[in-house]
């Protein structure tokens, strides 16, 4: 192989394959990226075996072929080189030479034989959409899934939609639910679980592309293309909650706050919260403000009020703060609505103008 290519283009290309290469010392070839030149472009490839990744860059190809080089040497050394200027690259037997107008350097790489082959799906049915907001769905709820493995259902974000309804991100740790709508309407049933490792890595690789994305679901497996990304995973074997069934149709209480304020008091309150991050939330029927009490017997105690409107009766209700924490960057609005289903039930966290997102947290026991 050999051609021509931008420094910028090889820093984004491996970068992108880096992390999924890892580090595997049982098979080596894992931690090789798969350079590969053709027509005009570069391909790199990187794999783990459970997700494998394709990155197409615009290059000028004087001569095809295939070198395999260790994945993290290859980006570092790219990302070290202070020209900005075009990189020459020459494959020769098993190794790379790259050179520059100041230097040469030849990196030892893998028998091009050994690289796994990437898994061959099956295109059954296939959707599209903006990554923009394929990355939204997932970055909206995924910090709620459960991050233990013992059941792979919960420690996933269920993606569906049902014939002409929205399409939906749904994600639980069974503390909390958090669900994101999007307003996209397909003619066939959609419905797979992508797993938390998964999505961390569909975040990172996507959220800085622009243009379509295709899903191509099969089976236990996945596809999703960009312009010049291919993603390949397994998928979760199993079947979602029934979470509708748990979401509240009735509240006792209601609150609308504005979000900033909502944030700096749990900034505060969390300094003096407990070893479980217990903060207690009192409602007094007829005033206009919200009360937060923390209390660590080490440190101290803390106690705010916050201006908000509010109907409903006396309530005195505890809750992780954290929980409460967490959903506020998905919210697209600048003040939220709490709704309190009653005493020890959930509580349901919406933008009061963003009915795209709501966020179930349940209590925890009485201080």
């Amino acid at each position: 192989m050999k051609g021509i290519c931008e420094k910028k283009f090889l820093q984004q290309a491996a970068l992108l394959c880096e992390k999924i290469s890892g580090n595997n010392p049982t098979l080596p070839i894992l931690n090789a990226v798969l350079i590969s030149a053709s027509k005009n472009k570069l391909i790199f490839t990187s794999t783990n075996l459970e997700i494998a990744l394709s990155v197409s860059i615009p290059a000028q190809i004087k001569k095809e072929g295939k070198v395999a080089i260790p994945s993290k040497l290859f980006s570092g050394f790219i990302s070290s080189l202070s020209t900005n200027e075009k990189i020459e690259f020459i494959g020769v037997n098993n190794n790379l030479i790259v050179a520059t107008p100041n230097s040469s350097t030849t990196l030892k790489g893998y028998p091009v034989s050994d690289f796994p082959d990437l898994p061959k799906i099956k295109e059954n049915k296939s959707f599209t959409v903006s990554v923009s907001d394929f990355v939204l769905g997932l970055k909206s709820v995924y910090y709620s899934t459960s991050l233990s493995e013992m059941k792979p259902e919960i420690n996933s974000v269920f993606v569906s939609s049902l014939k002409k309804n929205p399409l939906t991100f749904v994600s639980t740790d069974s503390f909390r639910l958090a669900e994101k709508t999007l307003p996209y309407s397909f003619s066939d049933f959609v419905s797979f679980l992508l797993p938390h490792k998964v999505v961390v890595e569909c975040i990172r690789v996507f959220e800085n592309q622009e243009g379509d994305l295709k899903i191509k679901p099969h089976e236990n497996n996945i596809v999703l293309e960009s312009k010049n990304i291919k993603f390949v995973s397994r998928l979760v074997d199993g079947s979602f909650p029934n979470y509708k069934e748990i979401i509240p149709s009735g509240f006792t209480n209601t609150v609308n706050i504005e979000k900033r304020r909502f944030s700096d008091a749990l900034k505060t309150a969390m300094m003096f919260c407990g070893k479980l991050n217990e903060m207690k939330i009192k409602i007094y029927s007829g005033e206009n403000f919200i009360e937060f009490q923390t209390n660590n017997p080490d440190l101290g105690e803390h106690v705010v009020k916050i201006p908000s409107k509010m109907d409903g009766d006396d309530l005195s209700i505890v809750f992780n703060y954290r929980y409460l924490s967490d959903c506020l960057t998905s919210i697209n609005s600048d003040s939220i609505s709490l709704k309190f289903a009653g005493d020890g039930k959930a509580l349901i966290v919406t933008g009061f103008d963003d009915n795209s997102f709501r966020y179930l947290v349940m209590p925890m026991k009485n201080l």
